[in-house]
This record gives C-alpha cells, structure tokens and sequence, in this order.
C-alpha cells in the first residue's frame, strides 16, 4: 500500500547539505590523518638524525675545535704583539666554546637509540586519533584546547612507539564527551563547514612546515645519508673517520708547539 504523503519525511535542503559536507569532511579527515603522520614521523626521524649526528660527528667536531683553540692561543702567547695570533685565539676560543655547547654532555660512548621505525599497527592507531581527536575539527575554542592537549600525548605515545598507550589513548578518546557529536541538523551544518576551513587550513600550514623540514641542512644531511647508504657505505662513519684523522694532526701539532715552548722556557732559564 501505498503511504500518504504526509507520512514520508521530506528530505530538507539542509540535511542534504549536510550529507554533502559530512562526506566531504569525511574525505578531509583521511587527508589529515596521513599529513599528520607524515609530519610527525619526519620529525622523529630528524631529531633521531640530530642526536646520531652529534654522537658521533658533534663530539669529534666539539674536540678539534677545542685542540685548535689551544693551539692557537699557544701562538697568541708566542707572539704577543701579532694582532693577527691574538684575534685568531679569540676567534678559536669562541668557535670551541660554541661546538662544545652544542654537544652539551653527550658522549660518543652514550646509549644509541634504534632508528624510529614506525610498524603498520602504530600508524594506523595515530592516523585512528588524529581522525578522531584532531583540534581542527573541534566545534568551538574550549573543545579545541582540550583536544590540543589530548594530541600533544598522541603525538608522545607515537614518538615513543608505544602502541598500548595509543591504544588506551584511543579508548579515552572514544569514552569521552568529546566524541559525542552535537544535535540539529542547522548546528551540525555550521559545525563541518567551519571544520572543513579548519582541516584545509591545517593540511596547508603541514604542507608548509614539511616543505621547510626539506629545505633544512639536516634533512640534506639524511638525503646523502640515506643515498650511501644505497651503496652500502655509512656516510657518518666516515665523516667521522675524517674528522679522527684532523684530531691526531691536530694532536701532534699541539705536542710539537707545547715542546717548543718548552725548550723556550729552558733556554730562559
């Protein structure tokens, strides 16, 4: 039987706006999901990269430097009048000081992390929350706070590769009010419009961040890396087979110049 017409609900403009706009954030989330774990797994290699790099090639940079700069001030002292010697020993002293603070305390003998290698079940729980928890999509400024708080312990978790603490992270997430969506299809319109301009502003600002990553010195720096290493060689060790070679030069000179002043201070005597 046919049913009357009053008794079939009549479709709205809004609520197939609404549908429209639901699919197309949905396709949104997706995006940002991957942009985010993008960024954040180059991060994480980048700064694994940065400590690997001081380890081994900072800490032997930091003691030439710290070798030239006494070699240089033996000079200054053996020509006490050559302008020259002595803005070179302050020029040595200031690059020494500068290399050594950006090693601070580590040693090459300290505990080398593994590379971060993020497995399938890992990413595939970040870009879950992202989806889920991202600030971008948050209905108003308090709900976006709490969600930025929420993915700065996502983001730790990921770092870390603790797929567990994701996985309660997820289980929080999903039990708490922030997950309830809101009601009325008006409010619920405005709400993934100002959404979707919120995400795309996001995916561009990840786009920007990821294009500056690439153009850094490090980024280059695990480029030619990761192209020896296609060649079966170890780009960092041999920087830092280099570098121990100008050590021992530079070693022997010191010896030399510190016997010289010795004999100069015997023949004073």
């Amino acid at each position: 039987m046919k049913q009357p017409d009053s008794l079939i609900k009549q479709i709205t403009p809004e609520e197939i706006e609404l549908e429209k706009k639901r699919a197309e954030l949905s396709v949104l989330e997706e995006e940002l999901a991957q942009k985010e774990l993008d960024l954040t797994t180059l991060q994480v290699n980048l700064e694994y990269l940065r400590q690997r790099y001081l380890r081994i090639v900072g800490v032997r940079i930091a003691r030439l430097d710290g070798i030239e700069a006494q070699i240089a001030e033996i000079i200054a002292r053996l020509e006490p009048k050559n302008e020259d010697a002595q803005e070179e020993a302050d020029r040595s002293r200031t690059q020494a000081k500068e290399s050594a603070n950006a090693t601070g305390s580590i040693t090459e003998e300290e505990y080398e992390t593994e590379p971060f290698k993020p497995s399938e079940n890992l990413k595939k729980l970040y870009r879950d929350l992202a989806k889920k928890a991202h600030p971008d999509l948050a209905p108003d400024e308090q709900s976006r706070e709490r969600r930025h708080k929420f993915m700065q312990k996502v983001n730790q978790a990921y770092a870390e590769g603790n797929e567990e603490r994701l996985r309660s992270l997820l289980n929080e997430w999903e039990s708490s009010p922030d997950s309830v969506p809101g009601e009325g299809t008006g409010a619920e319109l405005i709400r993934i419009i100002r959404q979707i301009a919120n995400v795309h502003n996001r995916i561009e600002a990840i786009g920007r961040e990821l294009e500056n990553l690439k153009e850094s010195e490090l980024y280059k720096l695990k480029l030619k890396i990761d192209e020896v290493q296609g060649q079966g060689r170890d780009l960092m060790s041999e920087m830092a087979d280099e570098l121990d070679a100008q050590i021992a030069g530079a070693e022997t000179r010191r010896r030399d110049m510190i016997k010289q002043v010795e004999k100069m201070n015997e023949a004073e005597r």
